[in-house]
């Protein structure tokens, strides 16, 4: 309901811009600690200060330069509202509190609440922001977690980083808005009520009874800080007093790297509960419980920053939002097309020729990659650094050079740390860049300074030395939280490192984006990419992907592992990547045959996410599993993968552009259908391809593993078998070398041949229509050239099904390279016709296409 009283006259705005971020500052005509600015028609940001001071400085995520934003501003009795095209903003001058609405009026979400107190740090504070939100509201973002699901609503959450966490403080809604918190200290989610624990014993502790109303509760126990909790083992149990029935909330069992804190969730009946944590760590456990009632707000807290500050995006859709965050913090580019193949990497080729010998190997035994990693330890006894060990590494340049005539791009790992025996310790050292003396770690080596720009340049060129100049294509920058939290409560260039706990990580990839692009601005630079361990806003525009962290080859680490992908790139970050069968892993890998089908699962998974890359504390090159292993996840994830690059690399070109998510939570498709708010074991991947990824051992007796599934309202097509599916739930049984993989009805699904690595030619290409009424345009281009560039060569082709009849369209567009001729086969999909990973050995059409519209009855 608009609540607007007395209207003023109509102010139009070509305000004053904010010298802190290009966004225009309103006028609120009173004097208030409350700032608001208008960066876009669509994006607000919203200040609540201390004393009414002004807001911080220059941001780390958001950019500074906004084209000026037309408003109008209407002054009311008890209120004051600001207009765009897209939003109305209102300002209430009683509560000090914001709404916002759309542009006909209906409330989007509006502050109930805000507080300032002093933290332990002077001049910093404690904040908190409360909004009013709908209880229907599914709630997604927050970065990457391990616990297990997806929805906040009503969850609680602490965002600090952490080995296999990750931060975004990006939240969005299924109204269609989201909330970019631009706050650099650790931050808390939803925050509950503490229910007092009594310890019993070393590793148990009990609460109750109380009484719990029917419906969903959180309850979250915090372990320790600031890091490093210990223990394997915390379950979390409510036992009813009346029927003594037990429900496990959240049990992580013989999982490394347990975070500080964990959430469980429980959708109860009425009743009285005792409540039960079982840890087997540090013995400090704080339980805190949120109720249903809570997913009627949304808070978010942090504990030491200047004020209050966020940015306000609506964007009508969740595609849209997360548009309105990348239009904030930066584009995600495309990468080179090599990245979007098979990565292998282990830990670690400890020499140049068993690094060699394996790219070899796989060329030999015709298993598809485009990449390979040289982990950790090179520098061997040189010290923990950026440098070759002669000994072990004697020509690395040549290295280099055997990988490339193989078709192979190399990655390397860097860290952000040096051995004080160094050079490259003692030079950052001298000049000041490192983090103080007392926050070394356990190895030896200290981590330096990311917010100097001076030690950030200083750190991209001992890379550039070593790595680019011999033709390393990319960093794998690990242990970027930093590990063990070095700048928390020590001083770094910009101030507190806890005030700027999180952004290590984005800072550390910016130093390698930046150095790249202005070095190797057409090669290297031209389309930047890093795998790194840790994120923060804005991190996609250093073209840095995240992966998982150190994880645990289990089955349910698997299953987390699907969550955390789907709500890390409901984040607005759309770049993910995993070890594929776990960092740990058994002692029995080589010889199991309940890993070796979780290891062929997991690669089934990885198909389907942004990077597609194995690792572990293993020999992870598949021959070392045997032939059944080897071919089973060549033949059924590896092969899947190529055939499905055309897809893909469209797909990640519209990521560029539109700011579209490839790996996509089912809201993103389906925001109004309630069965799919808290699904987080199956996702879209592009709009066409629905994936249920099997996530546990084969049943009893049997060949087959299945699982539960849920198919919202539409058509849908079995990938495996070509039948046609009717949605709902239902439970779907496949072998080892199946994925269930559904398709939209009413989708051309463009597949490429069979292929070694992306620089073989991608045809022919194999047009699997299913039903009816369906269009898909393929993107094309050299795969390395900077893709942003006004001058960006490529081509476009449309291909259009209607009523018996494929239109492919005039081609758009050329490129250096491009195939100017491609044989189409062209397939109607039936049962047993079309399907599967193979080429369809019958198609209903051939023809040649030269680049002029053709149209060919299917």
């Amino acid at each position: 309901m608009r609540m607007l009283t007395s209207i003023g006259a109509l102010l139009l705005a070509a305000s004053s811009a904010s010298a802190n971020t290009g966004c225009s500052e309103v006028d609120l005509g009173v004097k208030a600690s409350t700032k608001i600015f208008v960066c876009s028609d669509s994006i607000v940001r919203v200040a609540h200060t201390p004393q009414g001071g002004a807001p911080k400085g220059e941001s780390l995520v958001v950019k500074d330069t906004w084209s000026p934003a037309n408003y109008k501003v209407s002054n009311g009795t008890d209120s004051l509202t600001i207009t765009t095209e897209k939003l109305e903003v209102v300002y209430f001058y009683g509560s000090d509190t914001v709404g916002f609405r759309d542009a006909e009026g209906n409330l989007i979400v509006e502050e109930s609440q805000h507080t300032i107190s002093p933290s332990t740090i002077e001049n910093l504070y404690s904040v908190s922001q409360t909004w009013k939100t709908e209880a229907t509201e599914g709630i997604y973002g927050g970065g990457q977690y391990q616990d297990g699901f997806i929805n906040w609503a009503g969850s609680p959450l602490s965002m600090v980083q952490y080995n296999t966490q990750a931060v975004v403080p990006f939240f969005m809604s299924t109204k269609g808005y989201g909330i970019l918190w631009d706050s650099y200290s650790w931050t808390h989610l939803n925050d509950g009520t503490e229910v007092p624990l009594k310890k019993v014993g070393g590793s148990l502790s009990v609460a109750g009874p109380m009484k719990l109303n029917a419906g969903a509760h959180n309850f979250q126990v915090r372990l320790c800080r600031p890091w490093n909790c210990g223990g394997k083992h915390l379950r979390v149990n409510l036992t009813d007093t009346h029927t003594g029935k037990v429900f496990t909330g959240q049990s992580w069992e013989g999982l490394a790297n347990i975070p500080d804190a964990i959430t469980a969730r429980f959708n109860l009946p009425d009743g009285e509960y005792n409540i039960t944590v079982e840890y087997d760590g540090n013995h400090n456990e704080t339980l805190y419980h949120n109720s249903e009632s809570a997913s009627q707000s949304l808070q978010l807290r942090s504990e030491a920053t200047e004020a209050v500050d966020y940015y306000f995006m609506w964007g009508g859709s969740m595609d849209g939002a997360v548009a309105g965050y990348r239009n904030a913090s930066g584009a995600s580019y495309l990468y080179g097309k090599y990245a979007y193949g098979f990565w292998q990497c282990k830990n670690r080729y400890h020499n140049q020729s068993e690094l060699t010998n394996a790219a070899i190997e796989f060329r030999k035994r015709q298993i598809p990659v485009d990449n390979i990693v040289q982990d950790w330890m090179y520098w061997g006894s040189l010290g923990w650094g950026p440098h070759w060990d002669p000994t072990t590494y004697p020509q690395p340049a040549e290295l280099v050079k055997t990988l490339n005539e193989n078709n192979f791009h190399f990655m390397v790992s860097v860290w952000a740390k040096f051995a004080r025996k160094t050079t490259f310790y003692k030079e950052m050292n001298e000049s000041g860049y490192m983090l103080n003396e007392s926050t070394k770690d356990p190895y030896g080596t200290n981590y330096y300074d990311p917010f100097n720009p001076a030690a950030r340049s200083l750190y991209y060129n001992f890379s550039n030395e070593n790595h680019f100049k011999i033709g390393v294509d990319a960093l794998w920058l690990d242990a970027t939280e930093p590990e063990s939290l070095s700048n928390y409560d020590h001083q770094v260039y910009l101030g507190s490192g806890t005030q700027y706990l999180n952004p290590f990580s984005l800072m550390t990839t910016k130093a390698i984006a930046d150095g790249l692009r202005k070095d190797y601005p057409t090669t290297t630079g031209a389309r930047v990419f890093s795998l790194t361990r840790s994120s923060f806003a804005g991190q996609q525009r250093t073209g840095a992907a995240l992966w998982s962290g150190d994880i645990t080859s289990t089955w349910d680490t698997l299953r987390r592992q699907i969550a955390a992908s789907i709500n890390y790139q409901m984040s607005g970050i759309p770049y993910w990547s995993e070890d594929i069968g776990g960092f740990f892993r058994p002692s029995d890998m080589y010889t199991s045959m309940d890993y070796w089908c979780m290891l062929t699962r997991w690669f089934q998974f990885g198909v389907f996410t942004p990077i597609f890359r194995v690792h572990g504390t293993a020999n992870t090159e598949l021959w070392n599993y045997g032939p059944y292993v080897q071919r089973w996840v060549v033949d059924s994830a590896i092969n899947l993968r190529y055939r499905l690059l055309p897809y893909i690399y469209t797909g990640f070109r519209r990521v560029e552009q539109e700011g579209y998510t490839m790996q996509r939570g089912m809201p993103f498709d389906f925001p109004n259908d309630v069965e799919a708010r808290n699904l987080a074991d199956q996702f879209m991947f592009g709009e066409s391809l629905l994936i249920a990824p099997i996530f546990s051992p084969n049943n009893t007796n049997s060949d087959l593993a299945s699982r539960s599934l849920y198919l919202p309202v539409g058509g849908w097509w079995d990938f495996n078998s070509g039948a046609t599916k009717a949605p709902g739930h239902q439970s779907y049984s496949a072998n080892i070398l199946q994925t269930p993989i559904f398709v939209r009805d009413g989708t051309i699904l463009v597949m490429g041949p069979k292929i070694q690595h992306t620089g073989e030619d991608s045809d022919p290409l194999e047009i699997r229509i299913y039903g009816n009424d369906a269009t898909f345009t393929l993107y094309e281009d050299d795969g390395k050239s900077p893709s942003m560039n006004a001058d960006h060569q490529f081509s476009e082709i449309t291909f259009t099904y209607k009523s018996g009849t494929l239109t492919v369209s005039d081609r758009k567009g050329s490129f250096p390279g491009m195939l100017n001729k491609r044989t189409l086969n062209l397939v109607k999909v039936a049962q047993g016709h079309g399907v599967g990973v193979d080429s369809t050995p019958n198609p209903d059409k051939t023809v040649t296409y030269s680049g002029t519209a053709i149209s060919v009855e299917v």
